[in-house]
């Protein structure tokens, strides 16, 4: 079935080599049946100015603008953040922005990464949080990207209800155990990241997250895109929300439908 990839890594990435060419994104499109993909290019995550790295990203994946559209990073300790959730409304290729708070070495519940998801509520953009670009078994010896704390993270989804949150590249171990009521934080959504869970943790997954908020993300090339939809195909969830999973809930909130 066509999917809604939320979750691809693109560009020149600075420790090993991933095939992100035009060409190859064309062929992962066919491979994996994407019909629309929402990437982070990695010159947004590690050129000091994210802004100036979306657009070189934008330039090089002109090509592909019918279907690859891109998260805007921001780094809420960074000055004028008024000015980077403003471009990141302004260009209609950003579908919303994206916090890296372990890599970057800031507080999940800061006053500046309130304020940037506040703005973001304000101009209609969901607020991809990320916990890990690697996985920390393998991640590169240069990087300290840290962990998501928990009460960090609990104490920001309370202050932030008004915005719309993606919890990306979390491990099920890393949200489970939040004492959080999912059923009432209806802003939090989960995507599934590298979180490359098993058929059986899908099966049991809506024990304790509504699968009505839960989307797809391969974080394909940078990993297999098949880990996690291998795993839902596989499980036994209904078809009708396999189908919400992999396209239909990204649809709606990423203002595709």
């Amino acid at each position: 079935m066509p999917t809604i990839d939320t979750n691809l890594f693109v560009g020149t990435c600075p420790f090993r080599d991933i095939p992100s060419s035009v060409d190859d994104l064309r062929a992962l499109r066919e491979q994996a049946g994407i019909e629309r993909a929402a990437a982070t290019g990695f010159r947004s995550i590690f050129y000091y100015d994210p802004v100036d790295g979306l657009a070189k990203d934008l330039a090089e994946f002109e090509p592909l603008k019918d279907w690859l559209h891109f998260w805007s990073v921001v780094n809420p300790e960074f000055p004028q953040i008024e000015a980077q959730v403003a471009s990141a409304a302004d260009e209609r290729r950003s579908v919303g922005i994206r916090l890296f708070p372990t890599l970057h070495q800031y507080a999940l519940c800061s006053d500046r990464s309130q304020e940037v998801a506040r703005m973001a509520a304000d101009r209609g953009l969901p607020v991809n949080v990320t916990a890990r670009l690697f996985d920390g078994r393998v991640a590169p010896r240069m990087v300290d990207q840290g962990e998501v704390a928990r009460d960090d993270l609990t104490a920001f989804l309370g202050e932030v209800a008004g915005a719309t949150i993606i919890l990306s590249m979390f491990f099920f171990g890393d949200v489970q155990p939040l004492k959080v009521d999912w059923g009432k934080q209806t802003n939090v959504y989960l995507d599934l990241g590298c979180s490359k869970p098993s058929s059986v943790a899908l099966d049991k997954l809506g024990e304790w997250f509504p699968l009505d908020r839960v989307m797809y993300g391969s974080a394909a090339p940078l990993y297999y895109w098949g880990g996690s939809r291998l795993a839902l195909e596989g499980c036994r969830q209904t078809d009708e929300t396999k189908e919400a999973i992999l396209g239909g809930t990204a649809k709606e909130v990423l203002r595709w439908a």
